[in-house]
C-alpha cells in the first residue's frame, strides 16, 4: 500500500525530470515531420496573460492541410461555443467606453458591392413604415458571439429609437438558458423542440427561426408554453408563428390568469400568424392549444404592432451553413409573412480554429448561405458580418490566430461577390492582437478564452455595429428630413 510520502516523492521526481527535458532541449523545441513539440520552460504556463505578445503573422504549429480543404466535412469544424453568456438589458443608456491603450479610430463603414445598392430594400421599409402600420424585422442570425441577445439588443435600441418599435422580436424558446434579461420561458412535456443546429436532417429545413417546435396531438386544450417577464414589460402584441397541420388548431392564450384569446387556424396552411394585444401590464401569460394533429411552432414574437423589430437568433456550434437546407416554401412564407427586410449573418469564430492554409471551402459554403436567402427572401437584404479576432498560444507566444484573416476575406469575397454587404468586425475590434487588449482591458471586453466578448465587451462591438448601420441609412437617406444618430466610439472613464 503507497503511503503519502511515496505519492509526494513520485510527483517530485517528475517535476524534476521535466524541469531537466526543458533545459536540455534546444530552445525548448524540436520538430519531427511537419509537427512542431515544445516543452514550456519551468512554471512558464503559470505566468498565464504575462505571455508576451507577438507580432509575428505567420508563425504557425500546424501542418500544411491545403490538399484536404475541399473535401472537410462541417463536422470536422471545431465547436468552440461552450461559454457561459449572460443575458443583457437591451438598452442604450450606456455607452461603454474601451480602454485607452484600445484603437478608437472612426465609425468603421458597411463595404458595398460597386454598383448596388445592397441596402435600399431595407431603407425603402423603414422609411415608408413611418406611414403605416406595420413592423419591419431584421433577423440577426449568429453563433454564441450573440447568445443571450449581445449585440443584437444595441442594433435593436439604436434602430427602435430611430425609427420606431418596442420589444424583443423573436423569443428563442429553443435556448431557454439564454434568454433576453427579465424573460422566463417555460415548455410542457408535449412539446419537441428541435434547432438548426442540432436538429435530425428531416427537421432541419423547418427551422427558419433557428428551431422549430412540433406540439402532439391532443383534443383538448392544455398548456404548451408559459412566458414569465420578471421586469416592466418592453411588447404589447405576442404573436405565434405556427402551421403544418392536417386539421384545424386553436389557440387559447391566457394572460394573467385571464382568457384573452381564443381562436381557430385552418388546416394544411404553411404558415399562420396568430397576433394577441396584450395589457399595459402583466406578469405572466400561458398558451394553451387544442390540436387534433401534430401542429409545427417555427416562433414566437415580443413586441409592438409597428415600427422595427430586431430578432435575436443564437445557434451555438455552428458556421452558418443552414440556409441552404431551409423548405423555401416555408422560408418564403415565413419571411414574407413577416415582412423581413435585413438578414444579418454573424459567423466565423467555429471555422478559424480548423488552421487551414486555404478557406476556399468556406467562401463557397458562405456564398451558398448568400445564394438560398435571396432565393426564398428577394425582399431582403443581406449583411455578412467579418469574424472578430481571436487569439492563441503559438510557441509560447499569445498572439492573434494566422487564421483570423484568411476567414475574414473568404467572408468579404463572399458577400461582395454575390451583392450583399460586409462590415469588418476583426477591424472594428482593433485588428490584430485586439483580442487581447480587449481581455486586459479594466474592466474586460472579452473572455480569457481569447474568443467571446463580456457584456460590456458585446455591448461595445454592438454600438460600434449601430453605429455602422445609422451612418449607412443616413448616407443612402430617402428623407432629408430624418437625422442620424450616431453612439460616441470613446467615452471618457472620468
Amino acid at each position: 500500500m503507497n503511503k503519502p510520502y511515496h505519492t509526494l516523492g513520485f510527483l517530485l521526481l517528475v517535476a524534476i525530470l521535466y524541469t531537466l527535458l526543458s533545459i536540455i532541449v534546444p530552445g525548448s523545441t524540436f520538430r519531427v515531420d511537419d509537427f512542431l513539440f515544445r516543452f514550456p520552460k519551468p512554471f512558464e504556463q503559470l505566468a498565464g496573460d504575462n505571455i508576451k505578445r507577438a507580432s509575428s503573422k505567420t508563425d504557425s504549429i500546424q501542418p500544411d492541410v491545403n490538399s484536404k480543404v475541399e473535401t472537410i466535412a462541417e463536422k470536422s469544424i471545431p465547436d468552440l461555443d461552450s461559454l457561459y453568456v449572460e443575458p443583457v438589458k437591451a438598452s442604450i443608456d450606456s455607452v461603454v467606453a474601451p480602454p485607452k491603450s484600445i484603437v478608437t479610430a472612426g465609425t468603421l463603414h458597411f463595404e458595398m458591392p460597386k454598383g448596388i445598392n445592397a441596402l435600399g430594400s431595407f431603407i425603402s421599409a423603414i422609411y415608408r413604415n413611418s406611414d403605416e402600420v406595420t413592423t419591419v424585422r431584421v433577423l440577426h442570425y449568429g453563433d454564441s458571439q450573440i447568445e443571450g441577445d449581445r449585440i443584437t439588443s444595441q442594433l435593436r435600441a439604436a434602430l427602435q429609437e430611430k425609427f420606431g418599435g418596442k420589444g424583443l422580436g423573436l423569443i428563442p424558446i429553443w435556448n431557454t438558458e439564454y434568454l433576453p434579461y427579465g424573460f422566463r420561458v417555460s415548455l410542457s412535456e408535449h412539446v419537441n423542440v428541435n434547432s438548426a443546429v442540432n436538429a435530425k436532417p428531416t427537421k432541419k429545413p423547418d427551422c427558419v427561426l433557428g428551431s422549430i417546435a412540433e406540439v402532439a396531438p391532443s383534443e383538448s386544450y392544455r398548456e404548451i408554453v408559459s412566458i414569465k417577464v420578471n421586469f416592466k414589460q418592453i411588447f404589447n402584441t405576442l404573436s405565434i408563428v405556427s402551421g403544418n397541420s392536417d386539421s384545424s388548431y386553436a389557440f387559447k392564450i391566457i394572460v394573467d390568469g385571464t382568457d384573452t384569446l381564443e381562436t381557430q387556424v385552418v388546416p394544411y396552411s404553411k404558415v399562420k400568424l396568430v397576433k394577441v394585444n396584450l395589457p399595459s401590464r402583466f406578469e405572466r401569460i400561458s398558451i394553451h392549444l387544442r390540436n387534433p394533429s401534430t401542429v409545427k411552432l417555427y416562433g414566437l414574437l415580443a413586441e409592438s404592432g409597428s415600427g422595427v423589430s430586431v430578432c435575436n437568433i443564437a445557434l451555438r456550434g455552428t458556421s452558418g451553413n443552414f440556409f441552404n437546407h431551409f423548405d423555401s416554401e416555408v422560408a418564403s412564407e415565413i419571411y414574407r409573412i413577416l415582412n423581413v427586410r435585413l438578414v444579418i449573418m454573424q459567423f466565423g469564430i467555429n471555422v478559424v480554429p480548423s488552421n487551414l492554409s486555404s478557406y476556399a471551402y468556406y467562401q463557397k459554403l458562405m456564398e451558398q448561405q448568400i445564394k438560398a436567402v435571396k432565393r426564398f427572401a428577394p425582399q431582403a437584404d443581406i449583411l455578412v458580418v467579418g469574424v472578430t479576432d481571436m487569439a492563441n498560444r503559438f510557441d509560447g507566444e499569445l498572439k492573434s490566430n494566422p487564421s483570423v484573416e484568411k476567414v475574414l476575406q473568404a467572408q468579404r469575397s463572399a458577400a461582395l461577390g454575390n451583392g450583399t454587404l460586409f462590415w469588418d468586425g476583426y477591424s472594428a475590434m482593433g485588428g490584430e492582437g485586439s483580442i487581447i487588449e480587449w481581455v486586459n482591458s479594466k474592466p474586460p471586453l472579452a473572455t480569457k478564452d481569447y474568443t467571446h466578448f463580456t457584456n460590456y465587451g458585446a455591448k461595445r462591438f454592438g454600438q460600434k455595429m449601430a453605429n455602422a448601420l445609422l451612418m449607412a441609412l443616413g448616407n443612402n437617406n430617402l428623407s432629408n428630413n430624418n437625422q442620424t444618430t450616431v453612439f460616441p466610439d470613446s467615452v471618457s472613464y472620468e
